[in-house]
């Protein structure tokens, strides 16, 4: 967590039950816990030992929290406040040793560290501007410790569970018999358990739309267990694996849809009604799939796994799509099932044919449902240990690349075009010297692709250390222009002047408060800007103290637009895995930013007149979706940013002004306000940088594409 200037606020001694040292939680934060789990941030000061606690209700009873119940020393501990909770008991607490919690909410935040901040020497305006910067900074680094907590998980299984209740099987239309084709269910039961196939059985016994088979393929030496198990199934035998049997599976279904259905999956009663739904009202579709829910080895559901909009990026890294995905049979037989060799080639060959499907329609074909539609057992994100080495070779050869094995996770080893295209970077900058030349430097000394020129553009410097360090440039680096423009302050004017300079056929827009510290971060970022269909690359950006300052933009969040994940751990996973690979978003900041020069000509520059100091990278990134150009986001090129360092975080009540006219322009064009980015999901909280749980649906739950 950043260091802050701000301390805890200290609770009231109370008395303890259990021979502990005891601790008064305030009133607010035991009505807040009345409304459902409340996590907090707590921090200890004079213990130089862990120390176990528990909260405890007014009648002295003790309330454990689980994986939260100890205090670290010098390490603030996210813990669950459970309802009726009114004081913390500490063990073992040595003499003298106090207790704190951060409030988390902006304004309560901002008085307190106005109130009792270390803002030595500061008179009362200064002292409360400088509060509202450490406080912003503070908060964003308490609600990343929350999201990554185990007490924040505990927290979201019992919001999901409410959510659930109301929201998971809701769908009431069922289709009539003609509206879209039958649908067929395939699963490879030679794999399974007869446990597995049983409750497979009844969630398809209860569904709502009755118009669909469940072809279930058996070795035909299977155990009679197995097809008595699937019961209601045609079962077809097949010699030989996994693969085979699905290809057999395929060839008996009658349907006009076909859907690989996990032996051991639980769909949900409205499941075949979604999928048919889906075909109904979108008769050119091509693929639909929807969301999960993952289940403990009991079968109870944990929590939602709400997949975006169709992102290739993402499918090509960890697949996600491939667990509950309807096609046309006709499509199916013709792209056929790779019977690969190897115990994972089941899964394997389905990830091939779907990617092979995927890779050879229009976006505006597949379509995804924002529902839960089934439940999986042993599910994390990516793909299982058993299969990964199959379906990475799938995908090599698909793509025709080498592959990266991370995790559970892949990464195709996209090559740089041969001759490397010139990259343009384009620096706006004023004076700030020191910060420039770490930008500067760092840039020539760490970078390894070395086809770039340096088109630095002065925005009225007037500081001999930073015309020295011009010169000093030049002497480095040759292929180095500065573009004088004395006007006032303006990032998008400043930047076109610096792209009309340009003679490269990739643009990088890069701030001068952003620092180089790994070499392959531009050759990743070229090569995945000229794949096909690709517009703009964004990188991941960290602040100085190694937290995440960028990994993508989500447009509609808290409004507007904001950085999903900020001030997370830099190795954070994110939700599903998701700050771990490459990804199709809807935006990525202008801090690093790479287009194609011919992308650029064709949606136009960054808008000057509208968007003078806000708003403009995220409108340029829209402007580049609804072209029909990928934005892809990538782990693999990682710099520092030193954020608002060039200029400030302190905001004048002008520049705020600026900033509010800004954004009512956005909405008046992008209607940010109820945007549901398609990257993210109705069912998320658009008020959260850690994509909670929404207690409710926050937009549409129709069928959709990737389209803004």
């Amino acid at each position: 967590m950043h260091e802050t200037e701000i301390p805890p606020l200290w609770l009231k001694s109370a008395p303890a039950a259990t021979g502990g040292t005891g601790f008064a939680l305030p009133a607010v934060l035991r009505l807040r816990a009345r409304r459902g789990a409340l996590a907090i941030v707590l921090a200890g000061e004079g213990a130089d030992v862990p120390l176990p606690f528990t909260f405890a209700t007014a009648t002295g009873a003790a309330q454990g929290v689980g994986e939260g119940e100890t205090l670290l020393p010098g390490v603030p501990t996210v813990a669950l406040v459970p309802a009726g909770a009114t004081r913390i008991e500490v063990a073992g607490a040595p003499p003298g040793f106090r207790l704190g919690y951060y409030p988390v909410h902006k304004v309560a935040l901002k008085l307190h560290a106005f109130a009792n901040g270390r803002f030595d020497g500061l008179g009362l305006p200064r002292r409360w501007k400088a509060a509202g910067v450490a406080a912003r900074t503070l908060r964003g680094a308490l609600h990343a410790l929350v999201s990554a907590a185990p007490a924040r998980r505990r927290a979201e299984a019992a919001r999901y569970r409410a959510f659930r209740a109301r929201f998971v099987g809701d769908f009431a239309e069922v289709p009539a018999p003609g509206a879209a084709p039958r649908l067929s269910l395939l699963t490879d039961g030679g794999s399974a358990s007869a446990t597995d196939l049983s409750v497979c059985a009844a969630a398809l016994a209860a569904q709502t739309d009755r118009n669909f088979e469940w072809v279930v393929a058996l070795p035909p030496d299977a155990p009679p267990a197995l097809a008595q198990a699937a019961a209601g199934a045609r079962v077809a035998t097949a010699e030989g694996g996994p693969a085979k049997r699905l290809a057999a599976a395929l060839d008996a279904a009658e349907g006009g849809l076909v859907l690989f259905l996990d032996a051991g999956a639980q769909p949900t009663r409205d499941a075949v009604a979604l999928v048919r739904d889906a075909f109904a009202g979108h008769p050119d579709c091509a693929l639909v799939y929807a969301d999960e829910e993952r289940l403990d080895a009991a079968g109870v559901p944990l929590h939602g796994v709400y997949h975006p909009a169709f992102n290739r990026h993402l499918m090509e890294s960890s697949g996600y799509v491939r667990r509950f995905a309807a096609l046309p049979r006709a499509d199916a037989l013709r792209l056929g099932l790779d019977p690969a060799a190897g115990p994972a080639a089941g899964p394997a060959a389905v990830f091939d044919l779907l990617l092979r499907h995927a890779s050879a329609v229009p976006e505006a074909r597949i379509r995804h449902v924002p529902r839960v539609a089934v439940g999986l057992k042993d599910h994390p994100p990516g793909f299982a240990p058993e299969e990964i080495d199959a379906t990475a070779a799938t995908l090599a050869r698909l793509r025709g690349v080498g592959v990266d094995i991370i995790g559970r996770h892949l990464r195709p080893l996209y090559p740089t075009p041969a001759p490397a295209p010139l990259v343009s970077i384009v620096v706006p900058t004023r004076d700030r010297a020191a910060l420039l030349s770490v930008a500067l430097r760092s840039l020539i000394a760490r970078t390894a692709y070395r086809a770039f020129e340096i088109i630095i553009v002065d925005n009225g410097s007037v500081e001999p250390a930073t015309f020295a360090l011009f010169e000093e440039i030049k002497a480095l680096w040759p292929a180095t222009e500065v573009v004088r423009d004395d006007g006032d302050f303006n990032f998008p004017r400043i930047c076109n002047l610096g792209v009309d300079a340009a003679r490269g056929d990739m643009i990088l827009l890069l701030n001068n408060d952003v620092e180089v510290i790994e070499p392959g971060w531009l050759d990743e970022m070229v090569a995945l800007a000229s794949l096909p269909g690709a517009g703009v690359v964004g990188a991941k950006l960290l602040f100085p103290d190694r937290t995440v300052q960028h990994a993508g933009v989500i447009a509609g969040l808290f409004r507007y637009a904001d950085h999903w994940f900020a001030h997370s751990a830099a190795d954070a996973p994110g939700y599903e895995d998701r700050l771990r690979v490459r990804q199709n978003l809807s935006a990525v900041t202008a801090a690093c930013l790479l287009i194609r020069r011919d992308v650029w000509d064709a949606i136009g520059p960054l808008d000057a007149v509208r968007f003078a100091e806000d708003c403009n990278d995220i409108d340029l990134c829209l402007r580049a979706r609804r072209a029909g150009y990928d934005v892809v986001w990538t782990p693999f090129a990682t710099l520092l940013h030193y954020e608002s360092a060039s200029r400030g975080k302190k905001r004048s009540r002008e520049h705020r002004a600026r900033l509010k006219a800004q954004r009512a322009r956005m909405e008046a064009i992008w209607h940010t306000s109820t945007l549901v980015d398609p990257h993210y999901s109705p069912n998320l909280d658009r008020k959260s940088l850690f994509a909670a749980q929404a207690e409710a649906p926050q937009g549409p739950r129709a069928p959709r594409t990737s389209r803004v």
